[in-house]
């Protein structure tokens, strides 16, 4: 249960910080767009009050996500040690036909 809880508090804290940057990117750059090409009918305040909670639920939903993903899955450290690693056979390098001749 405490890892559940863990994984929990972890998400939100991914989720906090990434709406923390989500607004910050999207004050930036909804105040760019807004100079560059204006508020339209809406009014400058509706406008960047859109690119900011707009950003910020994205950049707060993948961050939580990947929070969560990062602490699944660790096991302990002697575990880890203690893994074989993959055989990996290496084939020896060949000659292509065409260049056989040069040499």
């Amino acid at each position: 249960m405490e890892d559940n809880i863990k994984t929990i508090d972890k998400m939100k804290m991914g989720a906090v910080m990434g709406g923390t940057v989500g607004l910050c990117v999207g004050f930036v750059f909804g105040t760019i767009n807004i100079i560059r090409f204006g508020s339209g009918a809406k009014g400058p305040i509706s406008m960047l009050s859109q690119y900011m909670l707009g950003s910020a639920a994205s950049f707060g939903f993948f961050m939580s996500i990947g929070s969560v993903i990062r602490s699944e899955g660790k096991m302990p450290a002697g575990i880890q040690w203690n893994q074989k690693p993959l055989p990996i056979q290496i084939n020896p390098r060949q000659q292509h036909p065409k260049f056989e001749s040069e040499q």
